[in-house]
């Protein structure tokens, strides 16, 4: 394998927290090829931070961390405060595997975009930790520890100089946690590259670690201390406190007791029923979404329907009054709600199958199910009144700002014409006697509610399917704009061939 390896030395490194408070004050350390060293510390104390910062991956500059410090690891030094160190190839703690490509296919492209070609050596050493796994298996097939093994030969592959372990053995029982931690310090050795093992639960990991760091959150500092479990364990209690005491009031206890409190069931069918109102129906980028909609609809079919007909100067005049009449009933009643549907279904949508999606692979309708809270009563419901709702109120504005579209372009065709003339005509099928609107404007309310519920069906029933991925939540959102559009094109072409 590749033994031309290097130390990894930091002088001086200091990191900010994005708010300003310290993270890390002045740490200097180094590890030497083939060197195995735990970073340990109490949860929320930055370890996997100083992971990113040398794989590369913290954002740091105005608003952002605020790195000082110098790295060395063969070459030149880097100056940590204005230049990225991408010198660490991680292992992340969910394996962070492409979905999207097979086993193979997430090994070939870490391969294909390393800075050097890896060797036969390298290669033959990476494939040697994946047996068992079929090289056109999917992601999603794998188990856990197939995963592991796949994520950590892709970064071997990647043949940075230092292997970084973001708490690898985060949710592995004793006996894979110990197989994993040898095989952590057998690649070390054989690839002779220093390796940094991010580490919360250190007992399995200390019988192949070379040395310890503690992230010392009371004074900002890397302290080195004993490969004993005892002491390392009484070390993190100690420091687990001091992670959150500053921002942690006396009375939080009775606070947290006074605010859980008790909720009615009907509180929360209303806190989801907000909730989803406002997503679904009078976000300020739905309503300018519906709006711009409803507004090129207006312009169009009036400036269509008289400037490019077959009319032209004295029969466009005499038929001007049933024209207008004409374009005005069938913008109503067939091209604004037609397009408003389209609009409002494919949008919403793909947020209720992305949503539904989500909360299938985070196993949150198992756990609302474990804790007897009734998905169907509280979002489904929810989801299904709003899109009705919504529809219908997005409806009114959308025919209001198409109407007041047209006028406008009516009256740039025809300047000189008063806007009571416009009104007039356009209205007339529309509000018969002025002021109710007509018994069609009954079916179009019908078809527009309809076409909303069936869609919002779908995309429950289609979000709501089996989901092991990140694509297969892509893909339903994809099915469910299709199956939602269609089923409004039809529900809308049917209910006005039925009211002709």
């Amino acid at each position: 394998m590749t033994q031309t390896s290097h130390a990894l030395v930091i002088e001086g490194l200091t990191i900010d927290r994005p708010n300003g408070q310290p993270l890390l004050r002045d740490a200097s350390f180094t590890i030497d090829p083939a060197e195995v060293v735990l970073l340990v510390g109490p949860s929320g104390s930055g370890k996997s931070t100083v992971v990113k910062l040398l794989g590369g991956l913290l954002e740091s500059g105005s608003g952002e961390w605020r790195v000082t410090g110098r790295l060395h690891c063969g070459g030149q030094p880097m100056d940590l405060a204005t230049e990225r160190s991408p010198v660490g190839g991680i292992v992340f703690q969910d394996h962070a595997l492409f979905n999207d490509l097979s086993a193979v296919e997430n090994l070939r492209i870490a391969a294909d975009h390393a800075a050097t070609t890896p060797d036969a050596a390298l290669v033959a050493g990476a494939t040697a930790l994946l047996d068992g796994i079929d090289p056109a298996q999917t992601v999603s097939s794998c188990s856990g520890g197939q995963r592991q093994r796949l994520a950590i030969a892709r970064t071997l592959l990647a043949d940075r100089p230092v292997l970084l372990f973001d708490e690898p053995n985060s949710g592995l029982d004793v006996a894979m946690a110990r197989r994993l931690g040898v095989l952590i310090r057998d690649l070390c050795r054989s690839m002779n590259k220093p390796a940094l093992v991010v580490a919360h639960h250190v007992k399995d990991l200390l019988p192949v670690a070379d040395r310890v760091l503690l992230f010392d959150t009371r004074n900002h500092r890397l302290v080195e201390v004993p490969r004993d479990a005892e002491a390392i364990e009484a070390a993190l209690l100690r420091l687990d406190d001091s992670v959150d005491a500053p921002a942690r009031p006396g009375n939080r206890r009775r606070d947290w007791q006074a605010e859980v409190g008790h909720r009615s069931r009907f509180h929360w069918f209303l806190r989801y029923l907000a909730e989803y109102f406002w997503e679904l129906c009078i976000s300020p980028l739905m309503l300018i979404y519906m709006g711009s909609g409803a507004l090129i609809m207006g312009f169009v079919s009036m400036w269509f329907g008289f400037h490019y007909n077959s009319f032209g100067g004295y029969l466009k005049s005499l038929l001007h009054d049933e024209t207008l009449v004409g374009l005005g009933l069938v913008q109503a009643t067939v091209a604004v709600p037609l397009i408003s549907s389209i609009l409002f279904v494919a949008r919403n949508n793909a947020i209720i199958a992305a949503d539904m999606g989500n909360r299938v692979l985070s196993s949150q309708f198992s756990a609302m199910q474990n804790l007897r809270i009734t998905a169907r009563g509280y979002i489904f419901s929810a989801i299904l009144i709003n899109m009705v709702v919504g529809s219908l109120i997005l409806l009114v504005i959308s025919l209001g700002m198409a109407s007041w579209a047209s006028m406008q372009t009516w009256h740039v065709q025809f300047p000189m014409q008063n806007f009571e003339l416009w009104r007039g005509h356009f209205f007339r099928k529309l509000l018969p006697d002025g002021i109710h609107p007509s018994t069609g404007m009954l079916w179009v309310l019908l078809k527009v509610a309809l076409s909303s519920l069936l869609a919002g069906c779908a995309a429950i029933v289609i979000g709501c399917g089996k989901k092991e991925s990140v694509l297969e939540i892509n893909a339903a959102i994809a099915r469910s704009i299709i199956v939602g559009v269609t089923l409004t094109l039809l529900v809308h072409a049917i209910i006005s061939i039925l009211t002709l």
